[in-house]
């Protein structure tokens, strides 16, 4: 086993006493974050899915395309 510190705010550690004991505690939650998403967690990506227009035709990037930069250069340009 490795040991690993970290700072926490006053206070943090009696309320995990409170909780059990807190290297078993800290080991648990630590397996729980690095072997996937707590139950409830929801990304961004997630979140913002309804927002993203899947399929259909369109611009992959609206920055890429020749009409765009023709539009901008004569901006830039003024």
């Amino acid at each position: 086993m490795e040991t690993i510190t970290f700072k926490a705010p006053v206070g943090t550690k009696a309320r995990l006493k409170k909780l059990g004991e807190i290297s078993t505690l800290m080991r648990q939650q630590t397996e729980r974050l690095l072997n996937g998403r707590q139950a409830g967690f929801v990304s961004a990506y997630e979140k913002s899915q309804h927002l993203i227009i899947k399929g259909g035709s369109g611009v992959k990037n609206l920055a890429t395309t020749k009409d765009y930069l023709e539009i901008y250069a004569r901006k830039k340009n003024r």
